[in-house]
């Protein structure tokens, strides 16, 4: 965690939510007993290593640093599930995971040497954190910090894959209603999903004309996400077994080539969906 007068970094995860995802107790305990160990092997280390130094101050050094991560765990699960690389795409995700790493460390710097500052008054001892290198403090915290935000993202992704269950096996036809029939249709039979008002389209291999279907694309984009239907655009869903190529145009969006040799327009804020 810590090295000399200065702190490390960590942090925790925990649930889904929709306001700020609470931190699942498991994964807090667990990276705090993991935490925990690092900081009893540190202070050893500064007891084994600079035995003149007083015990009492590698001790603050650490539970200060130890105390901040675990304050901060919150807002590293936050930024976790606001920005996760399975809605978002994995280049946004890292790129909103450097900023709240980047936040993490100057909040935990600050939260570490308010607490040593504390500690050392209580001692009526003076405590410097930047000892004339202010910058060079800075990075080395900085550094350490990065390192444990990488480690907290990695125990929230270790916790969200043992919490999977195996999914069940997914109907080979989809029931959908039109015109008071009763349809059943695989998956492949359906090239694309566009909504038309209060209903949506199913565009089909088999016949050039559409399905009229009383629903939401949100709706179905729930019910066909598992058969790899993904949104192209506000208005679309593509059936990604049906999709040949697709060019970016001048504008950034996409066009798409389907498999009956159609072309779809998709929008360039879905591009992750489909590359």
């Amino acid at each position: 965690m810590s090295g000399e007068r200065s702190g490390t970094g960590g942090g925790l995860s925990g649930t889904n939510g929709i306001a700020f995802p609470v931190v699942p107790w498991k994964l807090f305990a667990a990276l705090a007993c993991f935490l925990l160990v690092v900081i009893v092997v540190n202070i050893s280390s500064h007891a084994i290593e600079d035995p003149q130094t007083a015990l009492w101050e590698p001790v603050l050094w650490e539970c200060s640093s130890y105390l901040a991560i675990l304050v901060l765990v919150p807002g590293i699960y936050y930024s976790y599930q606001r920005f996760h690389w399975q809605r978002f795409g994995v280049p946004r995700f890292l790129a909103a995971q450097m900023v709240a790493c980047l936040g993490f460390s100057l909040a935990h710097i600050a939260i570490m040497v308010g607490l040593r500052l504390i500690g050392y008054g209580l001692v009526h001892q003076h405590y410097d954190f930047a000892q004339g290198h202010l910058a060079l403090e800075l990075i080395y915290e900085g550094r350490k910090d990065a390192l444990t935000f990488l480690v907290a993202c990695g125990f929230i992704w270790v916790y969200e894959r043992l919490g999977q269950t195996v999914p069940a096996a997914l109907p080979e036809r989809i029931e959908v209603r039109s015109d008071g029939r009763t349809l059943y249709l695989t998956p492949f039979e359906i090239l694309y999903a566009e909504a038309a008002g209060n209903y949506i389209e199913l565009h089909l291999t088999t016949t050039p004309k559409p399905l009229l279907l009383r629903g939401t694309l949100i709706e179905y984009e729930k019910r066909l996400g598992a058969y790899g239907f993904v949104r192209i655009h506000r208005s679309r869903l593509l059936n990604r077994d049906h999709m040949r190529s697709f060019t970016s145009t001048t504008a950034g969006d996409l066009r798409i080539t389907l498999s009956d040799g159609r072309e779809l327009t998709g929008s360039r804020r879905f591009r992750d969906q489909i590359t």
